[in-house]
């Protein structure tokens, strides 16, 4: 008799056991989204960055071949690079383009440590032929923004440098990582 018991025992979960399971999986759930959010916003201005960056060495390069001065503008959120000085240069004679996408967007107040002149804000991002040097200002940098966070992009050049760095700051510009 006690086998026949046993075996009309009801089998199954009961709902205190699964709500507590769902709680669970919404909580992990949760925090698995806010973390790939975050890796993907990272990962965003890590390419702003380096497509910005090889965006102004194919400027420098091609400044260089043509011998002749090129400046580098935004208008939005395209940047822009058109032969001539860069109180000539305009839209008209625009050689190439970049164009940020997204939340993205051109940050013309913000420069950080090292850099001693943002070129969008200033006209300074004038490119000049160097014979075996980059034709790119002697120094300054272009930063980006990701919407309304504390990430930024930049791309820098130092005095000392002969190449664009590509930089990533995750705290509102106070410190730069070099990629």
């Amino acid at each position: 008799m006690h086998m026949l018991h046993s075996s009309e025992m009801k089998k199954g979960f009961t709902m205190a056991e699964i709500l507590v399971v769902l709680t669970i999986m919404g909580i992990l759930s949760a925090m698995g989204i806010s973390a790939m959010r975050d890796a993907i916003v990272n990962n965003r201005v890590k390419d702003a960055s380096l497509n910005v960056a090889a965006y102004l060495e194919r400027v420098a390069n091609e400044t260089n071949r043509i011998s002749d001065k090129v400046c580098v503008k935004n208008d939005g959120k395209e940047l822009y690079a058109a032969k001539g000085d860069c109180n000539a240069a305009s839209k008209n004679n625009k050689i190439s383009s970049y164009t940020l996408e997204g939340p993205l967007d051109f940050d013309l107040t913000t420069r950080g440590k090292d850099c001693s002149d943002n070129w969008l804000a200033s006209d300074d991002g004038e490119f000049e032929p160097r014979f075996g040097l980059s034709a790119a200002p002697v120094e300054g940098c272009i930063v980006i923004k990701y919407g309304a966070s504390s990430k930024f992009a930049r791309v820098l050049k130092l005095r000392t440098k002969n190449n664009i760095i590509p930089q990533v700051s995750y705290d509102s510009a106070k410190t730069w990582t070099g990629l």
